[in-house]
């Protein structure tokens, strides 16, 4: 009889153990969907940069499929609001002001005060308000946008984002970004993000694309093993010229040198990429904390050895007639992307002269922040982030509806389809998310992630800060200066008078008031070269 207990107990556990899990498995998914269904309906809005005028058919399908993504998500509405960027900034302007009056006029709206936007989320309990459709469904109902209210917005340039980072109107939006949104790490690459931090504050998100490009210096192998010189020791075009005039005296068809090009790892103090009086000549390795030397550029070897092999090139004839179009040469510059050293590396040896260098016009290209005016900064960072971290999401605002504005093709290119839908890539997310656009390289993307990896930050990044101090009057008499003296450079009909110009203008030059004023010191020096060390002593101090 005991025996007969026992088993009947056995039995009545196998039985009922199995139904009580399942009866706790079936409890955790109904907690899992109250919880996301209690969350509160956000609606906010989203500034955008078109290139061309969205017509409201346009703009409401491409808010449509937005929105199936962000609500089902988030639990958040966005509302697309397009400006071409010759309208964009006056109506944003516009929108601030309005925004500022609205919340001075209704003091006890959810909206937040200036610099200060928080989340209106709650870990309370909440009962979702919902309406009923046509078809008899009930479904979260989301709130109308007031006229007060604005969320995210585009931003391009340094100046712009501590403008109104300094007013008061931006969000800062660092809790977000080492919380909920540190996803955003992972995409953007890290430079970004921190160069463009104001007084230690994140008030806007930079999009995530390639930094730059590189500058390559490109030998014949098969020409320099014919003459005997090791294509190791090549790091500069100064250092080809043996190479050079070998080919140019012995190899009547091939073109010594590709084409003309300035001189590599320069700064000119002027501004600009093209020659100037005063420069510094940059270290391939230099990159922020790195300390370089302004100096004439016709005291600077990189610059005069480089221009009198090139002056010399000209001399002789040793440029290619059509560069566009010849194959075989002896040395070349190029500026191109990671692949292009796989394109040559068959037949020539590719040497990378400068990196990818991230400089302030590069970081703060195209932003987007958060209004101070938001209704819901969280839900706010939460659309930010997925422009930068989904790539369906990054493509729809980037080229609109699959099978309507555009589609890919059996080889996966894209194909616009109209040109009903336009956008810079720039000023819709993250550019390393989205399908190539027609025209550009299928491995575009993979480059351009290659290139931030290799990248560098500029070591005059964050000089412009001081550049208030510097005497513009001083300026404006160096840029005549160097216009002047640039112009009898090139002037000279061949490299001997060219070498004779570079030894008779650098004493010219330590005669001349305005060159001996660029070079002053001291502490009330406010020469571009005393600015300067000022500004790297502050930073990174000398050791004592």
């Amino acid at each position: 009889m005991r025996k007969k207990l026992i088993c009947l107990l056995l039995c009545l556990v196998a039985v009922i153990l199995p139904l009580a899990m399942t009866g706790c498995g079936n409890s955790t998914t109904t907690d899992t969907d109250e919880e996301s269904s209690s969350r509160p309906a956000v609606s906010i809005n989203l500034w955008l940069v078109s290139d061309k005028e969205v017509s409201a058919e346009t703009e409401a399908a491409i808010e449509e499929a937005l929105n199936e993504i962000t609500q089902s998500k988030y639990t958040t509405k966005v509302d697309l609001v397009y400006f071409t960027y010759d309208e964009y900034y006056a109506a944003l302007d516009a929108k601030l002001e309005a925004a500022k009056k609205y919340k001075e006029e209704h003091t006890s709206t959810a909206i937040t005060l200036p610099g200060i936007a928080q989340s209106t989320e709650t870990t309370e309990e909440t009962t979702a308000e919902t309406v009923v459709n046509e078809l008899g469904q009930r479904l979260l109902k989301y709130p109308d946008i007031n006229e007060g209210q604005l969320d995210i917005i585009f931003i391009d340039g340094k100046d712009k984002l501590r403008a109104l980072a300094d007013a008061g109107e931006l969000s800062t939006l660092d809790t977000n970004l080492n919380a909920s949104s540190k996803i955003l790490k992972e995409y953007i690459y890290p430079s970004f993000l921190e160069q463009i931090k104001y007084n230690k504050n994140t008030y806007a998100i930079p999009v995530n694309h390639q930094i730059g490009q590189y500058t390559y210096l490109l030998v014949n192998k098969a020409l320099a093993e014919k003459y005997y010189i090791d294509v190791s020791s090549l790091n500069s075009f100064a250092a080809c010229g043996d190479l050079v005039e070998e080919i140019g005296r012995h190899e009547s068809d091939v073109a010594p040198v590709l084409a003309y090009a300035d001189p590599v790892n320069m700064y000119y103090w002027l501004g600009g990429d093209t020659p100037s009086l005063f420069a510094s000549y940059v270290p391939t390795a230099a990159t922020l904390g790195s300390r370089t030397t302004m100096r004439s550029a016709f005291d600077t070897i990189g610059f005069t050895e480089h221009m009198l092999l090139m002056k010399k090139c000209e001399d002789n004839g040793w440029f290619a007639a059509d560069p566009e179009n010849t194959e075989t040469f002896g040395v070349a510059i190029m500026t191109g992307d990671y692949d292009l050293r796989d394109k040559y590396a068959e037949n020539y040896d590719v040497k990378v002269l400068t990196s990818p260098t991230l400089t302030e016009d590069v970081a703060y290209q195209a932003m987007f922040a958060v209004s101070a005016y938001t209704a819901n900064l969280d839900r706010a960072m939460e659309v930010i982030t997925l422009l930068n971290t989904d790539a369906a999401t990054k493509n729809l605002l980037q080229y609109g509806i699959d099978g309507v504005n555009y589609e890919l093709d059996d080889d996966g290119a894209l194909v616009y389809l109209n040109d009903a839908y336009r956008m810079t890539n720039l000023y819709t997310g993250n550019t390393l998310l989205s399908y190539p656009a027609p025209g550009e390289a299928a491995n575009s993307r993979d480059d351009g992630k290659a290139a931030n990896r290799d990248s560098r930050i500029s070591p005059y990044f964050g000089l412009s800060d001081v550049a208030d101090e510097i005497d513009q009057d001083l300026v404006a008499e160096m840029r005549t200066l160097s216009d002047t003296y640039m112009e009898r450079m090139y002037a000279c009909a061949n490299a001997a008078e060219l070498a004779d110009f570079f030894e008779n203008a650098k004493t010219e030059l330590y005669a001349d008031p305005t060159y001996k004023a660029a070079f002053s010191v001291g502490d009330d020096s406010k020469s571009p070269y005393a600015v300067y060390a000022r500004w790297f002593e502050k930073l990174w101090p000398s050791a004592e």
